[in-house]
């Protein structure tokens, strides 16, 4: 399918959710004064309902064609599978991302970047309350895990979390270590089975570029854990996915260049 077809069809089905999204709020205002009028409301539920699966179909085609192709050409070595994601032990083993109810993952990319290999994809965490009445889903992480080989093991894992995180409390051996930089402490909390090995990680120049990094997402995790390091950043998106009533324009192809730059960064991110 190409770039033509896969807008047309995009178009369409825009068109779609448009005309579900209106017949379920007419049906919902009228069902004030005529209860019948509740058949509308489920109709345009599933006319959106079924528009919105038949979008995400559309975004996968689009995705295994052109997207692979971009991110194939852009670096040799790397491959990309849109339906492919990390194992959920993969993610829960690196103790950077505490355990939900449901686990998503999908869009992999993997490869040898600058002699380092690496793996990386979106992943999606929710968690499902219930109080016995209603059930509320809320997403409780969205965003990429990266997963990163390095060339010697750490001595001791050490993990680098958001300033005040809730939740991370399930690491009991570990203590919290602060720092001599004021800045850090007040976006970061390090953790560690002892203080020295967080010093001999975090010196002032690896700290600086910590700091620097944190504007890349709304929350940025990370794990160094035997000769791994493993990255969790919150950006509550869906890489490479096409959205509704957005433009498959310069810009969108741009952005998926970004993701490949962002790997380039993390590994520098890394001290040596």
């Amino acid at each position: 399918m190409d770039l033509r077809e896969i807008n047309n069809k995009k178009k369409r089905l825009e068109g779609f959710m448009i005309f579900g999204g209106a017949i379920t709020g007419i049906s919902f205002i009228s069902f004030i004064a005529n209860p019948v009028f509740m058949i509308g409301f489920i109709a345009g539920g599933l006319i959106m309902a079924i528009t919105g699966s038949q979008f995400k179909k559309l975004s996968t085609d689009f995705k295994a064609i052109h997207v692979k192709k971009i991110i194939e050409d852009e670096i040799k070595g790397i491959d990309y599978d849109p339906k492919k994601g990390f194992e959920k032990e993969v993610v829960y083993g690196s103790k950077i991302l505490k355990k939900e109810d449901r686990y998503y993952s999908e869009d992999y990319l993997s490869g040898v970047m600058k002699d380092k290999k690496f793996a990386c994809a979106d992943v999606k965490l929710q968690d499902v309350r219930s109080n016995g009445k209603s059930t509320t889903v809320v997403t409780v992480f969205q965003g990429r895990f990266f997963m990163i080989d390095f060339e010697k093991k750490f001595e001791n894992d050490v993990y680098i979390m958001p300033n005040l995180s809730i939740g991370f409390n399930w690491f009991s051996e570990l203590q919290r270590v602060d720092l001599e930089s004021i800045a850090f402490n007040k976006l970061y909390d390090v953790f560690s089975v002892d203080k020295h090995s967080a010093f001999y990680l975090l010196k002032p120049a690896f700290m600086e570029k910590l700091i620097e990094f944190r504007s890349v997402a709304k929350r940025v995790m990370f794990g160094f854990k035997d000769n791994q390091v493993y990255i969790a950043l919150d950006t509550r998106i869906d890489s490479f996915d096409l959205r509704m009533f957005r433009e498959i324009d310069q810009t969108f192809f741009e952005e998926i260049k970004k993701e490949i730059k962002l790997i380039e960064e993390l590994i520098d991110l890394i001290p040596a």
